[in-house]
């Protein structure tokens, strides 16, 4: 533990500790962004008691990513002497020794976690950045001068302080209203004694084991296991129960999904040898080459989406997977997605984040609101969120999970793809690059019109305790 007293005002608060929010941070040291802002005050704040990880460390799957990727997030020659220590790690020498395999998430939370501490520990000791673990942003309040004031709580003491900017990426959520919404805009819905509704998140969380454990009993001709979603992480979660229940007996899984399924390829010609259709006007990223280089599923997932689409079947199972499309009205499909919204059985929703948010409003006390696009919330191309209007909400930015940022067309991305970009490398390159340049402007047009003795006040009482970073 550590004693820290914290300033009543800051330039910047980073709001999540989490894959986003540490990319935004690496970004910026590399930019050399971060000793400027740190010199103006910089907070990052966190729920948890550590940093990096967020929740990716917890899924039993295969990443859509080779482990290079993941590297190459901490490989600049800014980083190097901070990163030093990493040669000792296993879960460093084994995304090394395989850079073109892709790893699994759990080895990639525990990289992400142990250079993040590095990292922390190196910028809260030499530039000054003020770190606040454990700690909640309750609820924030849009000033009129574009500037933000923070309620936080860390166990039961609380305080206040105002900042210019904000990058916020608190995590994602799945809810039963966004499935049920989902839905209903099918005119499908799910009745008080129909299925139980599982989050993917919380079964691609689960051992094996734990996944036996948890639905064994209910593996039999008469109860239904329905997934919906048309995503990674609804394939990955057709092969993690198919691998984990096919020795109880499971004969069947039901994919609900709206679009139709999409594999990522390396090439037009690959994928046309693999015997994919390409409309090359739709799925071809014209800045890359790549095939559904957005909205494909890669590596494990591909494999198993491939083998459903080929022959109905998990690969390396014997578990059937019947495929329906949400919006195929013909009679037979409409009685099978009614059924399976009936039926007692298991649902899991594997569709949408939606972010996690802390209270917001404007000074004068009315909600301050702001805008969801589908996919995430919607914000212009450098991360600032925009209001139920439309008009971006100055200082405010979000892209990590349940925010996204829309593609853009010269970063590349197939038009097939309409919702939003989620990433580790994003995050760690493209997305926070954007955000940290318009926060930048943001932050000096502020400057040019307040004083800078503002800047300097402390926060006064009592020196704050902390977790310390470890």
């Amino acid at each position: 533990m550590t004693d820290q007293s914290f300033r009543s005002n800051y330039a910047c608060v980073v709001g999540g500790a989490g894959p986003a929010g540490m990319g935004f941070l690496f970004n910026a040291y590399k930019t050399g962004a971060l000793a400027s802002l740190a010199r103006s005050g910089l907070l990052v704040v966190d729920a948890a008691l550590a940093v990096g990880r967020g929740r990716l460390g917890d899924y039993h799957i295969t990443a859509n990513s080779v482990g290079d990727v993941f590297l190459d997030c901490l490989r600049d020659p800014a980083l190097l002497p901070i990163f030093a220590p990493l040669e000792h790690s296993a879960a460093f020498r084994r995304l090394r020794d395989d850079p073109h395999g892709a790893p699994m998430l759990t080895q990639v939370g525990e990289l992400l976690a142990h250079a993040s501490t590095l990292f922390m520990r190196y910028v809260t000791g030499h530039l000054g950045v003020d770190v606040a673990l454990g700690t909640r942003i309750e609820k924030i309040v849009a000033g009129d001068d574009a500037g933000f004031q923070l309620a936080l709580r860390s166990g039961s003491r609380s305080w206040q302080i105002d900042c210019g900017a904000l990058v916020l990426n608190l995590g994602g959520r799945q809810n039963r209203e966004y499935l049920n919404w989902s839905l209903a805009e099918q005119d499908l819905q799910l009745p008080h004694d129909g299925p139980t509704v599982y989050s993917s998140d919380a079964l691609l969380s689960l051992s094996p084991a734990e996944l036996v454990e948890l639905f064994g009993d209910r593996v039999g001709p008469d109860t239904r296991f329905t997934v919906v979603g048309g995503s990674h992480s609804a394939f990955s979660v057709l092969d993690n129960l198919a691998c984990a229940l096919d020795c109880l007996g499971l004969e069947q899984l039901t994919l609900i999904h709206r679009a139709p399924i999409r594999l990522f390829f390396e090439s037009v010609e690959e994928a046309r040898s693999a015997g994919y259709e390409v409309d090359e006007s739709m799925d071809v990223c014209p800045v890359s080459g790549r095939v559904n280089r957005s909205g494909g599923l890669r590596y494990r997932a591909h494999q198993v989406g491939s083998d459903v689409l080929a022959n109905g079947y998990v690969s390396g199972t014997r578990v059937k997977v019947e495929m329906l499309r949400m919006d195929d009205r013909s009679p037979a499909n409409r009685a099978r997605l009614e059924q399976c919204c009936r039926d007692p059985g298991v649902m899991v929703q594997a569709i949408g984040y939606q972010p996690c948010l802390p209270a917001m409003r404007h000074a004068n006390g009315e909600p301050l609101q702001v805008r969801e696009s589908k996919g995430g919330l919607d914000s212009d191309a450098a991360g600032c969120l925009r209001d139920l209007s439309g008009r971006p909400i100055p200082g405010l930015y979000s892209f990590g999970l349940g925010s996204g940022l829309a593609a853009n067309p010269m970063l590349g991305s197939e038009r097939s793809f309409d919702s939003r970009i989620y990433g580790v490398w994003q995050f760690h390159h493209d997305a926070s690059g954007r955000v940290i340049e318009a926060l930048q402007e943001h932050l000096a047009n502020r400057a040019a019109q307040a004083p800078a003795s503002v800047m300097d006040t402390q926060l006064e009482g009592a020196p704050f305790v902390l977790p310390a970073l470890g």
